[in-house]
């Protein structure tokens, strides 16, 4: 199985201690099925940290949605309890875990997890006749509708598969499950495949203070180098 390779770059927070607030952000990649499925946490330190929101998300990836009307747009499908990490063909947004833990061994979205106005036309709210919300609108963001919730606590790191952490998110012990994005094809690459960045919140836990920073996601230069040994092999074997 070969799992997406990706770097975060962030930008100094706002107010942050020493040992806390948003670290970078932690990914569990892997191939399921057909598809590339991608879990995106905010890391962090502190058992006591919370997530407020992420905000002005760019990419322009391609993304696999699920149809129905609860499943094709980017809000989880928290009311019916089919948006999981499990879900290998929805693609959606998330304010955490709900009620902070899981079920059976899996892990739900949350309810509170609310859309902010640049989720434009039907890409949060669909209507019967809309069309599946394949791309993320520019600027778009997601917030915690409660901020006090069980749901947008941290969770352990530990044992987490297919880990790949930005930059600065190596000191993460724990995360907020904030995103579940899933790509048609396998080692879909992000960075290389598609595009993606946003800024997140996070509340300090232990002196109370928020940190904000921008995560952009890029390829490791290993992986760019091992594309570009495959494109001129290519090249060469069709000149041959």
């Amino acid at each position: 199985m070969k799992t997406v390779l990706f770097v975060a770059s962030a930008a100094a927070a706002v107010a942050a201690s020493a040992d806390a607030g948003f670290l970078g952000f932690v990914a569990s990649a892997r191939n399921v099925g057909g598809n590339t499925v991608i879990d995106i946490f905010a890391g962090v330190s502190n058992a006591s940290d919370k997530f407020l929101n992420v905000y002005n998300t760019s990419s322009n990836g391609v993304f696999v949605q699920k149809a129905g009307l609860a499943n094709k747009t980017w809000k989880p499908d928290a009311a019916g309890f089919t948006s999981t990490r499990n879900t290998s063909d929805d693609s959606f947004m998330t304010a955490g875990t709900f009620s902070g833990g899981s079920y059976a061994g899996e892990f739900y979205a949350s309810t509170n997890t609310v859309g902010d106005p640049n989720f434009t036309g039907t890409s949060w709210n669909a209507t019967p006749a809309s069309a599946a919300a394949t791309s993320i609108p520019a600027l778009a963001g997601w917030y915690t509708g409660d901020p006090t919730s069980v749901d947008n606590n941290s969770e352990s790191l530990a044992g987490l598969v297919g880990r790949v952490d930005g930059t600065g998110a190596s000191a993460a012990t724990r995360g907020i499950w904030v995103a579940h994005l899933v790509v048609a094809g396998i080692n879909k690459v992000i960075g290389v495949d598609f595009t993606f960045s946003a800024f997140a919140s996070i509340k300090d836990g232990v002196n109370g203070s928020v940190s904000q920073a921008s995560s952009n996601f890029v390829p490791a230069p290993g992986a760019i180098a091992l594309i570009g040994v495959a494109g001129l092999a290519a090249g060469r074997r069709r000149r041959a």
